[in-house]
């Protein structure tokens, strides 16, 4: 299994082709919280599993332009993670 590591504060850039398989798209997808930036993804299969993800980070705070049935972009400047700790979040699951 492939992974990345991210040590300290090094600035991060660059471009990744996801296949658009769902465990992969999960993964990238929980990635756009690692920074405040905008990032559009693009490739996204539009099922279940991933939109619920999505639904989740919506109620996260971060915002989320679904530009395309595949085709989404993240900005998480304004994460709310007290929102794990609500009635509502276990409500969800």
């Amino acid at each position: 299994m492939n992974s990345f590591e991210i040590i300290g504060q090094k600035q991060m850039s660059g471009e990744i082709v996801p296949q658009g398989a769902k465990n992969e798209a999960l993964q990238v997808i929980s990635a756009v919280l690692l920074s405040s930036q905008t990032i559009t993804i693009e490739n996204i299969p539009n099922i279940l599993d991933v939109n619920n993800l999505i639904s989740l980070l919506q109620e996260l705070g971060v915002e989320v332009n679904r530009i395309s049935d595949s085709v989404c972009s993240f900005k998480a400047a304004n994460v709310n993670l007290e929102y794990l700790q609500t009635e509502k979040f276990r409500k969800r699951a």
